[in-house]
């Protein structure tokens, strides 16, 4: 019954974001309509680490999740939100190597505001890459060893985090992975 209501949840959620991906140029031009409302991102977190869970287990990947015990909410549009949580997990799930891979989900907070980082252990994101992957229908690595995906899930991301007055990176020394980050600002 849990799964049930999971895959209900979801599909309907789905349904939304498919709508909102279509909504883009609304974004772009600053006409698209948010649902905001007091949001507790530690519960967001969860959900999005529960829903992509058999994704993880598929790759024989580890998900480790930090986060401080409270955190005060932040005034955003949680559908938007989870979608940036998921776009960025589900990358990592697609990048990290089958049956080693590595997830970090570390949720953080000062004064400011609050921070989510996805550092994972793939193949990392090339230098002269870096900022390619947040330009629409682009993606990182080669042709042929490219995961799947449209190209538009980090450029999508990043406008919801920056609508929000937030800010979303990439670090991924060589070597060493990738991280990608966004942080909010207690009054977006």
């Amino acid at each position: 019954q849990q799964f049930l209501g999971i895959v209900v949840g979801e599909t309907e959620r789905l349904t939304r974001l498919v709508n909102q991906v279509l909504d883009m140029a609304k974004i772009e031009s600053g006409h698209a309509e948010w649902r905001s409302s007091e949001v507790d991102l530690r519960a967001l977190l969860n959900q999005a680490v529960q829903t992509t869970a058999e994704m993880f287990r598929e790759r024989g990947a580890t998900v480790a999740l930090q986060m401080p015990p409270r955190l005060r909410t932040l005034h955003a549009d949680p559908d938007r939100l989870t979608q940036v949580l998921l776009n960025l997990l589900s990358n990592a799930a697609k990048l990290v190597p089958r049956g080693s891979g590595r997830i970090e989900v570390r949720l953080l907070a000062d004064d400011a505001g609050a921070t989510v980082e996805v550092q994972d252990n793939g193949p990392g994101v090339p230098r002269e890459e870096q900022q390619l992957v947040f330009e629409k229908f682009r993606q990182g690595g080669d042709a042929l060893n490219r995961p799947q995906g449209t190209g538009l899930g980090l450029p999508i991301s990043r406008q919801i985090v920056e609508h929000f007055g937030g800010r979303m990176w990439l670090r991924s020394p060589p070597g060493q992975g990738a991280c990608f980050g966004f942080m909010l600002p207690w009054a977006g």
